[in-house]
């Protein structure tokens, strides 16, 4: 090419020459079995991306595809998530190629996030079906929020309509049953689920009900739902027995859990949940949780009676709602004279908190003494009364945090770049002020609506609400929160302002680093753990303990030694993070 080429403006494409290639990447979606049949399915979206292709000169690198809706945020399209990153990280790829927008995104809030990323890289979403617009000019920019506007209504009244099909599904009866049919998810431990068929539909498809009934399946030599009425009545009400005990119950006579083979406390906890025991007594309960797993208010709950056999009364179920308040306010009363020494004194343990894992189950290893000693065990064997993930193996607290303080003191010390420690000592420091943000964000909404609360219940004493006894207990209640909320914003708010740091001061935290390691709290060494520790584990069969630092990718380093002990067989192996292997001595 010669600068005459490019002053002239011979250097560019002119009309009737071929175009160079543009290189995209491919993504197509379905979410439904029904967009299968309407024509929307994977192979023809491929089908008509292809020819879109190849008509405008496009060379499609690599293709993706899933089945998950748009309306969902990326984490739950795992394809999704590759094909953008690659997108953005790869400088020969101009653009993704769709079917339509709606495979893309539909959510109108994520959409322009994802799309506004993409063009920061170079990188256009273009549409098969849809006219091609330059989303840098104003029409271009006008047609796309007409698209995303589009989209995210179709999906929004797909959502309505779906909710109120279900609301409608949850109360209608079976003909020939009498019981109300469900809408799908595991029945609660104690019932089984069953479909029948219930006539077809326009397409000449079978209709397929679903209903609950008692499960009759044997365990320990009862039917599962004769356990689940021993457990709720004989149990809980009769003798007021704690949910550690309920767990201990079901594992000392060999009744499986519905997933795993051993009981644990949260489990026992979910069963005797208000929504749960009404679904006990026979109750049909829909529209308990939210987005993301959050509980709705009873309000807001769908119920409906009769909906399928009990096992509990309905008197049952609220006496074991009061026997639930009762042991809950006993235990509270229980910890008001220990809470100061537990809370203030500080742990010994510099692993426990999610810190130390099991890599056979995923438990956290918690801490424990025996004889004397200090011992970190599978947190499954400690509080499932020896019922947990298997074979319990012990390691020694003071050979295992050693190891890991040596292990932190050589990566810290190996950082002669006090530029690059500062580097990362502020990142820490922003993820801090980051999270303070949200504690603080999320106590200021849940304020907002303690103030609401409190304007509610004036405007019915003003109205004529004749139960002023319980309008002052619910003003007093609501005051008491705000009040805690109030100082938690003053306590996080505190906390809020970021303080930074510079290469000078590193340098002098540098030669005293050795002495906190040495000399330092427990609570200052732990943090000093979190820090520097991206994860560590050990296994139980093998005594093997894997850990990775922050700063390096983990390279395998084995070594015998004597650091985790099970029943006579102390054996161990180390896995360092690029240093020589720490040997755990006790």
């Amino acid at each position: 090419m010669r600068l005459a080429d490019i002053l002239s403006g011979d250097a560019g494409v002119r009309p009737g020459q071929e175009q160079s290639a543009r290189y995209f990447l491919g993504y197509a979606r379905v979410s439904t079995d029904m967009q299968e049949r309407a024509g929307l399915s994977i192979p023809a979206q491929l089908r008509e991306m292809r020819q879109y292709a190849e008509c405008h000169g496009i060379v499609l690198v690599d293709l993706y595809q899933e089945a998950e809706s748009a309306f969902s945020d990326d984490s739950r399209r795992p394809e999704f998530r590759k094909m953008v990153d690659r997108a953005k990280r790869d400088p020969g790829i101009t653009g993704i190629l769709v079917h339509d927008s709606s495979r893309f995104f539909r959510n109108p809030h994520l959409s322009p996030m994802v799309k506004g990323d993409l063009l920061d890289h170079g990188v256009r979403v273009i549409s098969v079906t849809e006219p091609e617009y330059d989303p840098e000019t104003t029409a271009g920019l006008a047609l796309e929020k007409m698209t995303e506007f589009k989209n995210a209504a179709y999906s929004m009244d797909i959502a309505m309509h779906t909710r109120k099909g279900m609301r409608e599904n949850l109360a209608r009866r079976d003909p020939e049953i009498g019981y109300c049919y469900k809408n799908g998810g595991a029945p609660p431990w104690g019932f089984a689920a069953y479909r029948v068929e219930r006539g077809v539909d326009r397409r000449g498809m079978p209709i397929l009900k679903t209903l609950w009934t008692k499960d009759e399946r044997p365990a320990a030599g009862q039917p599962t739902w004769q356990w689940a009425r021993r457990l709720l009545v004989d149990q809980r009400l009769q003798n007021r027995v704690s949910l550690d005990r309920l767990r201990d119950f079901l594992n000392g006579n060999g009744v499986p859990a519905p997933r795993k083979t051993y009981w644990s406390t949260s489990s026992i906890q979910a069963l005797v949940q208000a929504s749960v025991l009404l679904q006990f007594a026979g109750y049909g309960v829909w529209n308990v949780h939210g987005h993301h797993g959050r509980r709705r208010p009873p309000a807001e709950w769908e119920i409906v009676e009769n909906a399928h056999p009990a096992i509990i009364t309905l008197e049952e179920a609220e006496a074991i709602l009061a026997v639930n308040d009762d042991l809950r306010r006993v235990g509270e009363e229980r910890s008001k004279g220990r809470m100061a020494t537990v809370r203030t004194a500080t742990s010994p343990y510099l692993l426990t908190g999610g810190l130390f894992q099991c890599s056979r189950c995923g438990a956290n290893m918690v801490g424990y003494r025996n004889r004397g000693r200090l011992y970190y065990v599978c947190g499954s064997q400690r509080y499932r009364r020896g019922l947990g993930c298997g074979p319990g193996l012990d390691v020694r607290k003071e050979t295992i945090e050693d190891a890991v303080m040596e292990e932190v003191s050589e990566l810290f010390q190996s950082w002669s770049d006090s530029r690059r420690l500062m580097q990362a000592i502020n990142k820490e420091l922003g993820a801090r002020e980051q999270k303070v943000s949200e504690i603080s964000l999320e106590a200021k909404r849940e304020l907002a609506k303690v103030e609401q609360g409190i304007e509610n219940v004036r405007n019915a004493i003003k109205a004529g609400l004749d139960d002023i006894e319980w309008a002052n207990v619910e003003l007093k209640q609501l005051r008491e929160r705000g009040e805690q909320l109030s100082q938690q914003l003053r306590t996080e708010e505190a906390k809020h302002d970021r303080v930074l740091i510079d290469s000078r001061q590193v340098s002098e935290q540098l030669t005293i680093f050795t002495e906190v390691l040495a000399n330092g709290t427990s609570e200052e060494r732990r943090e000093m753990a979190r820090i520097f520790v991206k994860h560590l584990d050990v296994d139980p069969d093998s005594g093997a303990v894997r850990m990775e630092l922050f700063s390096t990718p983990p390279t395998q380093h084995k070594k015998r030694t004597p650091g985790c002990e099970k029943p006579g067989v102390p054996i161990g192996m180390v896995a360092g993070t690029g240093f020589e292997p720490v040997t755990f001595g006790l």
